[in-house]
């Protein structure tokens, strides 16, 4: 029995020993290729990286610096006028130049004063015209404040907008006294009361020909219309640009005084109830020898006139005989009607001419 049993077990031993178990494939993981690490240097945000062929390009960001001279053109709205044309430069050395002008009033002012930048709004300061202030909407839009320093919302453009640098147009429309001795040629401005000395150049010289040979006023102070520009060397000095013409017993305008017909020089408002550009500069005066005369928008006119108390009559009008396309029409309304005119008054500092007590033109005092 226990031959059995020895013969069993040596026999189950033998039969685990024979037994084949499975070895476990290891797969190994695939090899992922590893990219290059490239090291970059810090970067700076909003930093330009220096490059000969990289450019500066205008962003709109939080801080404003006005580290370059720059101009600011465009047109605002206007109460009483079709708007009012702006043309700023601002200098980085804390100045600034402006030219504003009134569309349609033929105002046109010259503005300089020094700037300062609280944050994002831009402030004027300047000794004569007052200047408002605006604020940098972007680094190429101005946007106008009100009295309380905030953007004005309106339906109306209320932005001026960045443009090339370019210089202030410094001619000026003027109105004054003109007087030649020993060939020196002094101006004073009616609307200032500022007095120059008047450069000989070439647009000069036809306006000192025409002084030199009118006896009725060489030698005299007479009022003068003109455009001329100061030299920006010297602000003593006027350089003529275009000369209008002279008005022999004119005087100077005066808004303190109650206008008086005679000795003014008029520019005309309406003809027949429309509207004249003024820019065509139509004036006339009335002297005090029954003669009417003046510039029409194209030709320069003369009449002999009538005038008792406020009833008027006017000769046949003299004129000469440039074609213009863009005066034409006002100036055949405005010397058609002025000979048909009965009578003349001055209404709260306007004239007014009449036809049969229908006003048909009407004028207020010319200050330039």
């Amino acid at each position: 029995m226990r031959k059995v049993v020895q013969s069993s077990a040596l026999g189950l031993v033998l039969l685990v020993g024979c037994t084949t178990v499975p070895v476990k494939t290891v797969v190994p993981a695939p090899v992922q290729p590893v990219a290059p690490v490239v090291v970059e240097p810090d970067l700076v945000p909003d930093e330009v990286v220096k490059s000969d062929t990289a450019e500066s390009i205008a962003t709109d960001f939080g801080l404003i610096f006005i580290d370059r001279d720059m101009t600011f053109t465009g047109t605002l709205p206007c109460e009483k006028c079709p708007g009012v044309q702006y043309h700023i430069n601002v200098y980085q050395d804390g100045k600034f130049e402006a030219r504003r002008e009134f569309i349609d009033r033929n105002v046109v002012e010259l503005i300089q004063g020094s700037w300062m930048l609280d944050n994002r709004t831009l402030h004027f300061t300047s000794q004569r015209q007052p200047m408002p202030s605006f604020q940098f909407a972007s680094n190429q839009h101005l946007t106008l404040l009100d009295i309380a320093g905030k953007p004005m919302v309106s339906a109306d453009n209320k932005t001026l907008s960045r443009r090339d640098f370019s210089k202030i147009d410094s001619r000026l429309p003027l109105l004054g006294m003109y007087e030649l001795k020993n060939n020196e040629a002094s101006f004073t401005d009616c609307l200032t009361g500022e007095s120059h000395l008047i450069a000989m150049t070439q647009h000069h010289m036809p306006m000192m020909r025409s002084y030199q040979t009118n006896p009725g006023i060489n030698g005299k102070s007479v009022v003068a219309t003109l455009t001329a520009r100061k030299s920006p060397d010297n602000n003593d000095a006027l350089f003529v640009d275009k000369f209008d013409q002279f008005w022999p017993g004119a005087t100077c305008p005066s808004q303190a005084q109650p206008a008086k017909i005679q000795g003014v020089v008029w520019r005309l408002s309406t003809v027949s109830q429309i509207g004249v550009p003024q820019k065509l500069n139509i004036r006339m005066m009335f002297d005090q020898n029954n003669k009417l005369f003046g510039f029409s928008g194209c030709n320069n006119f003369n009449a002999g006139y009538q005038q008792k108390d406020t009833q008027l009559s006017v000769a046949p009008v003299v004129s000469t005989r440039k074609f213009c396309s863009d005066a034409n029409f006002y100036e055949q309304q405005f010397t058609k009607q002025l000979q048909i005119a009965d009578r003349i008054e001055i209404n709260q500092n306007k004239l007014q001419l009449f036809k049969a007590n229908k006003v048909i033109i009407e004028m207020t005092q010319a200050l330039n």
